[in-house]
């Protein structure tokens, strides 16, 4: 009963989040599926996992490789803390007269459900597999890779860093035994997966409380960071300062999904070889960055609305705020999109000037997608998507 309450209540609050991104997620399904390589192309879709078998690579290398996989699965589930250990409704399970393992088996159930996408590339790679030598040490990798994750991703949850140490010690021998030769390969793989396994069985059912002397030390330390950094600053710029901290985890799930997008534009550059692709590839990654870092837009004005009689009484011009929002879009977004350029510059692909042009030319997009947010939030999707598009083929003919 437990595990299908639990199912039923994340089902819900996913739900409503995909029917309030509806028009995302048809576009993106639209962009994807007709050039996914699903079944002709598994190396390229399981190409995350498959790097980190790669003989060219080093220790250190895989070793940052492979807590680089394990982090995208922990903040996964961060994104979802709400949705996966129960919200509102883990307090009514918490009074529930059930067993800990009991808790801890429904969990591992829960995350197993909300980290279906990131199976993906995974089973990629276990089709991959099976036409590579050394199939019994390879999926042993891959499986020890799924228990340390999910041992992350558990103790995320559970806010309990007590399983830290064996997982850490897993991740070691992982990367350790892939430098080993082949007959003693198989018998190191085996040892993260008994580490992965103990973290698992060991660690304490997911919370959705905060302890009261942590928030509280938290809480003076952040306000004494705040009071001595916004001594400088204008007070427009310490508003806007204050509406993005109070929307922290938006703002972290919107770093999240323009991290991933600077990753893997990195990866296909690198893929590429630096080739003639990469220019244009920059360009739709930096009108994507844009697109993800212009839904700050709604929170900003959302709050603006509600503070509209004190924000009236401020001795601000009209067109101040437009332009602080902007400015604020634009240094959210700035860190990554400015990778990519960054990149051609180091490997000659584009001089420091042209660079950096392209790099500004990503400013009048990141005004033009105020408009939707502004005048037309309902569809500010479709029509952000559409001036996107536009800017992009506006800008190609003049670095290309």
């Amino acid at each position: 009963m437990m595990l299908s309450c639990r199912l039923r209540w994340y089902a819900l609050a996913t739900s409503r989040l995909l029917r309030r991104h509806w028009q995302a997620l048809t576009l993106s399904i639209l962009l994807l599926l007709p050039a996914m390589p699903v079944f002709a192309q598994t190396r390229i879709l399981g190409a995350p996992v498959l790097a980190a078998l790669a003989p060219s690579h080093g220790m250190e290398w895989r070793f940052m490789w492979v807590h680089m996989l394990e982090a995208v699965g922990m903040l996964w589930v961060l994104a979802q803390r709400s949705a996966i250990t129960g919200g509102a409704f883990a307090t009514f399970l918490d009074s529930l007269p059930t067993s800990h393992s009991r808790r801890r088996a429904v969990d591992i159930a829960i995350v197993l459900v909300a980290s279906t996408p990131l199976f993906l590339p995974v089973l990629a790679a276990a089709v991959a597999l099976a036409f590579l030598p050394q199939k019994a040490a390879n999926y042993l990798f891959v499986l020890d890779l799924l228990l340390i994750t999910l041992g992350w991703q558990l103790t995320v949850l559970s806010r309990s860093a007590r399983n830290a140490v064996p997982l850490v010690v897993a991740n070691l021998i992982l990367v350790v035994a892939l430098q080993t030769s082949d007959p003693i390969r198989p018998a190191l793989l085996v040892m993260p997966l008994v580490l992965a396994a103990f973290a698992i069985a060991h660690t304490p059912a997911g919370s959705t409380s905060r302890s009261g002397g942590r928030g509280a030390l938290s809480r003076r330390v952040m306000g004494c960071v705040r009071a001595n950094v916004g001594q400088g600053l204008s007070p427009v710029m310490r508003l806007q300062i204050g509406i993005v901290w109070d929307r922290a985890a938006g703002v972290f799930a919107r770093y999240l999904m323009m991290g991933s997008v600077t990753a893997s534009t990195c990866f296909l550059l690198g893929l590429w070889n630096f080739d003639a692709r990469t220019v244009p590839l920059t360009l739709i990654s930096q009108a994507v960055i844009a697109l993800i870092a212009a839904t700050t837009y709604r929170d900003l004005r959302a709050a603006h609305l509600r503070a509209g009689q004190f924000m009236r009484s401020l001795p601000i011009a009209a067109a101040a705020q437009p332009r602080a929002d902007m400015l604020t879009v634009a240094a959210l977004a700035l860190p990554f999109a400015c990778v990519a350029p960054l990149l051609l510059v180091a490997h000659g692909v584009l001089p420091w000037w042209p660079a950096a042009s392209l790099l500004c030319s990503g400013a009048p997009l990141i005004a033009l997608l105020y408009l939707p947010q502004r005048y037309a939030p309902r569809q500010s999707v479709l029509l952000g998507t559409m001036s996107a598009a536009v800017w992009v083929a506006v800008v190609w003919p003049l670095f290309t």
